[in-house]
């Protein structure tokens, strides 16, 4: 399974651009039956930073997909209108799930996402890193009862390991950083994947679904 993210820094105007928000992912739903989440930047990300993202089981299908929404008019004039709105761009960035991952449409408004990213350092042994952050993922789970999903870039700048957990709401987060800060073994695992991680790039930023 492949997650596309598109992060743009818009206005931050949050009153002109949340039914923008509304409309553009009610049109890729409703012309082109393509499922698309809105989330805005929390811990980590500019003011009024908003990232779209979308799932799908193959380039083949991600490619139907796109055809779909640029046949769609009410998909490119929406579109027209939010870019107004829009100051910078990313490139955008597909990375595929090793662990985890899932179609789910259902994810409720107010979920936050932490997401933890890093480049893999030059002289690091690929294999060696995803086992990793696989047995990180677990410590995490074992300590937090939260599990965590991996991923690694396939287009984009490669090399980047990526683990996003996610949590109902503010109060969940708080709860879980209680309990991974009080437990060694979270923190000794934490410190023994530096050696995998270009120095400056090891990146924890926090999303929130809007629509």
């Amino acid at each position: 399974m492949f997650l596309l993210n598109r992060t743009m820094v818009t206005t931050g105007d949050m009153e002109v651009i949340l039914p923008l928000l509304q409309e553009l992912v009610a049109v890729a739903q409703k012309d082109a039956g393509v499922h698309i989440k809105a989330w805005a930047g929390l811990h980590g990300y500019a003011l009024g930073t908003i990232v779209f993202s979308g799932t799908f089981e193959s380039n083949a299908e991600g490619a139907a997909n796109l055809a779909k929404l640029s046949a769609s008019k009410a998909w490119r004039e929406a579109g027209r209108k939010f870019r107004t709105h829009v100051q910078s761009k990313e490139a955008d960035t597909t990375l595929q799930y090793i662990r985890g991952g899932s179609m789910g449409h259902d994810i409720p408004v107010g979920t936050i996402v932490q997401a933890t990213t890093f480049q893999l350092a030059q002289d690091a042994d690929w294999l060696s890193a995803l086992k990793w952050a696989n047995d990180f993922a677990d410590v995490k789970k074992k300590v937090t009862g939260t599990d965590t999903n991996l991923l690694h870039t396939v287009y984009g700048v490669l090399g980047g390991i990526g683990m996003l957990t996610g949590f109902a709401n503010a109060a969940a987060v708080d709860t879980y950083r209680e309990k991974i800060s009080a437990n060694p073994e979270f923190m000794t695992k934490f410190l023994e994947g530096g050696k995998f991680a270009v120095a400056g790039t090891v990146l924890q930023r926090q999303i929130i679904k809007i629509v």
